[in-house]
């Protein structure tokens, strides 16, 4: 079953597809989050779609949504801020279709949608956000939002560290992105991954040319593994 739908994110209306798989009951979800909107980026981006259909043949549902500002979505682009509301709102959505797991909840973010779905990753370990995630896959989230992101969190919490160490993650990218600094990418990585992974993907760019197949097999057997 696929339906389009809307749903609330402060006073915003904001629009999305769902994906159910049918004669299934208590289904794993994975909330997708697209790239840049200033730069073209909405919920039929190219991976987007792709991964949602992957997740789908595996028995898994998504939710393909625009944040704000982009397309149906009422408001206006705010710089990631805004954003990570959008998604927080969408995992509320969720939380209201009786024919999802409630405890087996993913998101995956691809480029912008990937820092934004790190904000909130950051933020949920920090600032005691009240929404169940079960595993989170970053999708070439470039190097700079990483760095930043990290450093304002790891400065503001002395137990950062410990306290994400156990949460299931994924952080994928191509080898030939060149929004990622693959030495910085590994090093700030290497302690914070465990004992989640690192997937580099060889011979590809941050838009992953003719390499979204594998991308999205990397991506559903990532969540087939922790949603299941």
């Amino acid at each position: 079953m696929q339906k389009s739908i809307e749903f609330l994110s402060e006073n915003l209306t904001l629009e999305g597809v769902i994906s159910i798989p049918e004669s299934k009951d208590n289904i794993p979800c994975v909330i997708l989050c697209h790239p840049h909107p200033l730069y073209g980026g909405d919920m039929y981006n190219n991976i987007v779609i792709d991964i949602a259909q992957n997740l789908y043949q595996l028995g898994i549902g998504s939710l393909l949504f625009n944040f704000r500002g982009v397309g149906n979505s009422e408001g206006t682009f705010d710089n990631g801020k805004g954003e990570v509301t959008d998604i927080i709102s969408a995992c509320k959505y969720i939380a209201t279709l009786p024919s999802i797991n409630q405890a087996k909840i993913g998101i995956a973010g691809y480029s912008f949608g990937a820092s934004t779905t790190f904000n909130l990753f950051l933020q949920i370990q920090t600032n005691d956000i009240d929404i169940n995630i079960e595993s989170f896959a970053f999708i070439a989230c470039p190097s700079n939002n990483l760095q930043s992101l990290l450093l304002s969190n790891t400065n503001s919490n002395i137990n950062f560290a410990d306290q994400i160490l156990s949460i299931k993650k994924l952080f994928v990218y191509g080898d030939l992105d060149e929004l990622i600094e693959q030495d910085l990418y590994n090093t700030m990585l290497r302690d914070f991954c465990k004992p989640s992974e690192i997937i580099k993907i060889d011979h590809t760019d941050h838009f992953f040319s003719n390499e979204i197949p594998q991308l999205s097999n990397k991506i559903g057997d990532f969540f087939n593994s922790t949603l299941k």
